[in-house]
């Protein structure tokens, strides 16, 4: 058969011309694609397909095209399944969307896969062969264990302004759940490491490159942890990893995966509110999290932090406590997003029972359109909050501001990330105009209790 597997890129049904949340070249690559391909027998003729990098095969035709969705991508997803099934071809969805929402999801395919697909792969391209493709595909029993993760390698197509960065997974599954986050009921709560061996077998084809490990948390495992970074700190690699404050503060563990090849952190920060952060459940103080980035910036380690705005506890001054935080301590470079209370999450069921959910157009729960109604903001506040914020972080003056704690880590890194987050901050304000239009048009059921017309400037 010949396969086509995507990756959808993020389509907006209004925005501003030109803007996107974030820069192709920040998307961190993916594995699932090829995963699937190494699945793959060799009868068959398997293409895959970023979007966000590269453009998609239309010439020719296919007999399977199975197609990644995150909640976000899912409109778009679901256009791309209808023009392929109109050429004769079986589309099957799966990915983190499909597996919380796959009635809605089987709408648009002959199939979707629910779950984890390694143990599921072969009876599908069974199945799609003898054109018997079943409705659903999941898993009866136990996820699959890792071993059964094939060992692939990403060879990055375009011309990345920033490092090569090579993805690789260590893990599966997450004890903590988080009520904003998904992974625990997509992949579960009992942590699978992959053995070491299979890991140092990822990188060793591409230890010149950054490796990114792309698990939600590294050091799950403190004991894993250290067998990794000792296993590392032998093969001179340079990477980057998902972890927890409370991991910097663990100074041995911190310093040796400094020595093992450490070079950027993204971290969870969350919100700086007292109520907020008893309701995250963030165990590390203001004062502990202030000597963490301290430790990060001394060991030349590059810490991304990660806000959310329009928490429950959040009002109108978050916005300017948050960037005070953050030139206080000179966090060097920042993700900073409004809640996106996504499926299969507690916190979108909380909203959705609630009635605070605005619509479920899901190319608009990106992390920067406000799609709910907060609780102690209004959605003006929100939007207006954020944008000021983001205005002030990524403004020239905010950067330079930074800019000797950026020296001290990666003065290049500094500039590509800061200004790259600016030059998507620059068309911010275009973008809320035309989601606000779209909101006043394309949503007549609005609670009574909110006026469109409050958004003001944002409309004009």
């Amino acid at each position: 058969m010949r396969i086509l597997l995507i990756s959808p890129r993020l389509e907006y049904p209004v925005t501003a011309p030109g803007w996107e949340a974030r820069p192709a070249w920040l998307n961190l690559p993916q594995m699932s694609l090829l995963i699937l391909k190494a699945l793959s027998p060799e009868k068959h003729q398997v293409t895959t397909v970023e979007e966000e990098r590269e453009a998609i095969p239309w010439s020719g035709t296919w007999d399977l095209v199975g197609i990644t969705v995150m909640t976000a991508t899912a409109p778009r997803a679901y256009k791309l399944a209808k023009i392929f099934r109109a050429t004769g071809a079986r589309v099957i969805l799966g990915g983190i969307h499909p597996s919380v929402l796959p009635e809605e999801a089987r709408q648009y395919a002959d199939a979707v896969l629910v779950g984890e697909a390694e143990s599921l792969w072969g009876q599908v391209l069974d199945d799609a062969e003898r054109h018997q493709l079943k409705p659903y595909y999941h898993h009866d029993q136990e996820r699959p264990e890792v071993l059964e993760i094939p060992l692939v390698h990403y060879e990055q197509q375009d011309k990345p302004r920033g490092p090569v960065l090579c993805p690789v997974i260590t893990s599966r599954g997450c004890p903590f759940r988080c009520e904003f986050c998904s992974v625990s009921q997509i992949y579960g709560s009992r942590v699978r490491n992959v053995p070491i061996s299979r890991v140092l077998a990822q990188i060793e084809p591409v230890r010149d490159n950054y490796v990114a490990f792309l698990d939600d948390n590294l050091t799950t495992s403190r004991e894993y942890a250290l067998e990794l970074f000792s296993a590392l700190s032998k093969l001179r690699v340079k990477f980057i990893a998902q972890v927890p404050l409370r991991f910097i503060l663990d100074e041995d563990l911190f310093h040796r995966a400094v020595a093992a090849g450490l070079k950027g952190m993204l971290v969870g920060f969350e919100s700086i509110a007292a109520g907020s952060r008893k309701h995250l459940k963030k165990a590390v103080s203001l004062a502990d999290t202030g000597l963490a980035i301290r430790r990060a910036r001394a060991a030349g380690v590059m810490l991304h932090g990660s806000f959310i705005f329009g928490l429950d506890e959040h009002d109108q001054t978050i916005f300017s406590q948050t960037l005070d935080f953050i030139m206080e301590h000179q966090i060097p470079s920042i993700s900073a997003y409004v809640l996106t209370p996504y499926p299969g999450t507690v916190v979108f069921q909380r909203l959705a029972s609630a009635g605070r959910l605005l619509h479920r157009h899901w190319a608009f729960y990106d992390h920067i359109s406000p799609v709910f109604h907060p609780l102690r903001l209004s959605l003006e506040e929100l939007a207006q909050g954020y944008l000021q914020f983001r205005t002030a972080l990524y403004s020239l003056r905010g950067i330079a501001r930074r800019f000797l704690a950026g020296m001290a880590v990666s003065t290049l890194a500094y500039l590509q990330l800061n200004l790259a987050f600016r030059q998507t901050t620059l068309g911010l304000k275009e973008h809320y105009q035309a989601y606000f239009r779209w909101l006043e048009q394309a949503q007549p059921a609005f609670p009574e209790e909110t006026s469109m017309a409050a958004f003001g400037h944002l409309r004009q």
